[in-house]
């Protein structure tokens, strides 16, 4: 028997049309497990902090030798810039080569310039051997252009793991600072090249700020 070619036409329409959604079904799994060429990616930007982005350098000199430099000792993303930590150490050491200076010294010389409005940095003594903490790299005799040793020396105590000495004969006037566990202050009038006894300071509060100490605060 002939089946007239309409027929066979409508059938051939009607499977068609019936196939058609598992055949879309079966493109679209194929599309998306087909990988796509990755494109080339942006360059990486560096973080940039606020507060380290703000800070200007600091004039720094030695008083003895006269030697100056300008430091900026944080890059714009808030970390320690070591060439800048080598210029400051190589100022407070007096010398052509730089002594090695604890760097938490270094930043807490800095945060206490900035606290008083970026005045410059006068360095009396850094790094001598045989001298107890300054024999190690974790003390620096130091003045602020401007600032009384008494102001500079009350701020620092507010710090904490700090040794804080004020020196206060009127041919002296600088502050010890130096970076250790438990804060420690004292007074001494001596004069140049003389020795008396310290007079120990004590604050109540200093066993509480020491213990709640994180690295964040040495910053600006």
């Amino acid at each position: 028997m002939t089946i007239p070619v309409h027929l066979l036409v409508s059938v051939a329409l009607a499977i068609a049309l019936q196939d058609a959604p598992l055949r879309a079904a079966r493109a679209a799994v194929v599309a998306t497990d087909t990988p796509l060429t990755e494109g080339p990616r942006p360059p990486r930007q560096q973080a940039h902090t606020p507060w380290a982005t703000a800070l200007a350098p600091l004039d720094v000199a030695n008083v003895t030798t006269k030697a100056r430099s300008r430091v900026r000792l944080y890059g714009g993303d808030g970390s320690v810039d070591e060439t800048a930590c080598e210029d400051f150490e190589r100022i407070a050491a007096g010398a052509d080569e730089p002594r090695p200076l604890a760097r938490r010294l270094e930043q807490l010389v800095v945060k206490a310039a900035y606290h008083f409005g970026g005045v410059r940095v006068l360095m009396v003594s850094g790094f001598r051997p045989n001298a107890g903490r300054h024999g190690t790299g974790d003390a620096l005799d130091f003045k602020l252009e401007g600032i009384p040793a008494a102001r500079l020396a009350a701020y620092l105590r507010r710090l904490p793991r700090v040794g804080v000495g004020i020196y206060t004969h009127p041919r002296t006037q600088f502050v010890h600072l130096d970076v250790r566990d438990a804060s420690y202050y004292w007074l001494d009038a001596s004069p140049p090249g003389v020795k008396w006894h310290e007079a120990r300071l004590y604050d109540p509060s200093a066993q509480k700020r020491d213990a709640a100490w994180t690295p964040e605060m040495d910053e600006p």
